[in-house]
């Protein structure tokens, strides 16, 4: 399985803003801001109206660059809406 950080870097060096396909990742993410969370490898990732409070915990983070299906999945079964990505 990728890890977000190498799919990140991969398009970055390619000069892409965001991922080409949809792709599942596991992150494990804590929670920074009211709709911002942090992974362990920097990246962040901005959600709209979750409040889930995260003080460090695995989730699953499902992306494509121009969806509107993007979604953060805790533990919990929990989901929230995600906007963005970004480092």
């Amino acid at each position: 399985m990728k890890t977000l950080v190498k799919v990140v870097i991969a398009f970055s060096a390619l000069g892409f803003a965001g991922f080409a396909a949809a792709d599942v990742y596991k992150v494990y993410v804590k929670r920074i801001d009211k709709d911002l969370y942090k992974t362990s490898e920097g990246i962040y990732i901005e959600t709209q109206y979750c409040y889930h409070y995260s003080y460090g915990e695995d989730a699953i983070l499902k992306y494509e660059q121009y969806s509107y299906d993007n979604k953060i999945i805790f533990d919990e079964d929990e989901s929230c809406d995600v906007k963005r990505i970004f480092k």
